[in-house]
């Protein structure tokens, strides 16, 4: 944002600004070389000048009976806001006790402007609630960038944690992620806080609904849980098979898994594969994978389990093993299609489809080839 559109939200106008900036720029003046310089009459110009006087912004010296203005320097600018800010929290008592009390039931509020819409996403900042998101987080980012970040480092300063249920591959800190399937892609935003709901439209012109209700926020609580803890999920494209892969190395001591093959190692990458080995030997975790029986795949893994701890590969001819991957953890079963057209991981937390699964993979271990 330019200077000029920020100095106007500050309060000044247009001609305001100008002014200032040109005074700025040519030190002290009289008003008839501002007005001048600024293309307006000096009758305009001197009551900007006043104005900008009774700002803080200008200042003005007496020289051979001439008026000579000057510009304040910038950082006033932060001086008048504090002084703002102080007169504000001088009367915050007072207006907290005209606030009406909110009444009994859901209360709905619309926001329909940008200014409105930032203004409902601080409040989520107002106090340690954990935050529920539902859809996605993307718009947020594009439609906002700046007020985005500064939303984001606010929320980890005061160390508000988020859950995110998304069809996009999310990272930030303080947040736990799960990744919806395509199939559950949204382009709205449901964030949930505390007592509040609030939902985001992200259109040309953005709109927020904040709805301030215990029930609802408890309701939509719920759901999200629901979802979050189904034992079956679907992941989709390589960005979801990657983080199947990552999520395979939480809270397990083994990572094993058949079905291996140089073209599954060309959808998740040998870079993606690199950090994903670092975590895993950085965790303790062994890893122990039966692969396909083929001079590609067993070229591939021979460069690959080169400098690896904890890292065995069997070889076993893929029409026993099946045709898609199978990954287990201590307590998930992944099932990787990567020979269609559409990329899935299908994530199962089922003990019995867990325990089924590790047993088969010991059967495929005994039988496969070093």
């Amino acid at each position: 944002m330019g200077k000029e559109k920020v100095l106007q939200e500050f309060g000044l106008t247009n001609a305001e600004v100008k002014v200032y900036i040109n005074l700025l720029e040519f030190g002290e003046s009289t008003a008839s070389e501002v007005s001048k310089r600024t293309g307006k009459n000096r009758t305009f110009t001197y009551d900007r000048l006043k104005k900008l006087s009774d700002f803080g912004l200008v200042s003005f010296i007496i020289k051979d009976y001439k008026k000579y203005f000057i510009a304040a320097n910038p950082s006033q600018l932060l001086s008048i806001l504090k002084e703002r800010e102080e007169r504000i929290q001088g009367i915050l008592p007072e207006l907290k006790k005209l606030k009406r009390p909110l009444i009994l039931g859901p209360k709905v509020e619309v926001y329909s402007s940008s200014k409105g819409v930032k203004t409902a996403l601080n409040l989520m900042l107002n106090s340690k609630d954990t935050i529920y998101l539902h859809g996605t987080l993307k718009c947020f980012q594009r439609k906002m960038p700046t007020h985005f970040r500064i939303w984001n480092q606010r929320r980890i300063k005061k160390k508000i944690h988020m859950r995110i249920l998304s069809s996009e591959n999310v990272t930030l800190t303080l947040a736990k992620s799960g990744l919806l399937s395509e199939e559950e892609k949204d382009v709205t935003s449901n964030f949930t806080f505390g007592s509040f709901t609030l939902l985001i439209m992200w259109g040309d012109y953005p709109v927020a609904v904040l709805i301030r209700s215990k029930e609802i926020a408890e309701n939509n609580r719920a759901f999200f849980y629901t979802i979050w803890d189904r034992e079956v999920k679907i992941y989709s494209g390589s960005k979801g098979i990657q983080k199947a892969f990552i999520e395979l190395l939480e809270e397990t001591k083994e990572f094993i898994g058949f079905g291996y093959s140089k073209d599954l190692s060309d959808v998740y990458t040998v870079e993606f594969s690199n950090g994903w080995h670092m975590e895993r030997i950085k965790k303790k975790i062994s890893c122990r994978i039966v692969a396909v029986e083929d001079k590609l795949t067993r070229e591939y893994f021979k460069s690959r389990i080169k400098g690896k701890t904890k890292f065995s590969v069997r070889y076993l001819d893929q029409i026993i093993q099946g045709p898609a991957c199978i990954s287990l953890s201590d307590n998930m079963v992944v099932t990787f299609l990567y020979t269609e057209k559409k990329l899935r991981a299908i994530l199962n937390r089922n003990k019995e489809a867990v325990a089924v699964y590790k047993k088969y993979f010991d059967q495929l271990w005994k039988q496969a080839k070093k």
